[in-house]
């Protein structure tokens, strides 16, 4: 079941940025990575201290290694 979801989450990214979403993020938690969508449908995959790209109005320099310490619960 989890393929179809994350499949599911990313062709809801795809049709976003062919409808003019600038950055999508489908972050795995189990795997520790995070698959970036940009514009175009042109995708990439990002783990440990990879560096998260953001919007350019948005201040923010965050790895993947910072953004699951955020998320860790215990």
């Amino acid at each position: 079941m989890k393929f179809y979801h994350q499949t599911k989450v990313l062709g809801n990214l795809l049709h976003c940025c062919q409808h003019g979403t600038e950055l999508g993020w489908l972050i795995d938690p189990e795997e520790e990575t995070v698959l970036i969508v940009f514009p175009e449908q042109r995708v990439q995959l990002l783990r440990g201290d990879a560096p998260l790209p953001v919007l350019p109005e948005i201040e923010l320099n965050l790895t993947v290694n910072q953004l699951f310490g955020w998320l860790s619960f215990g």
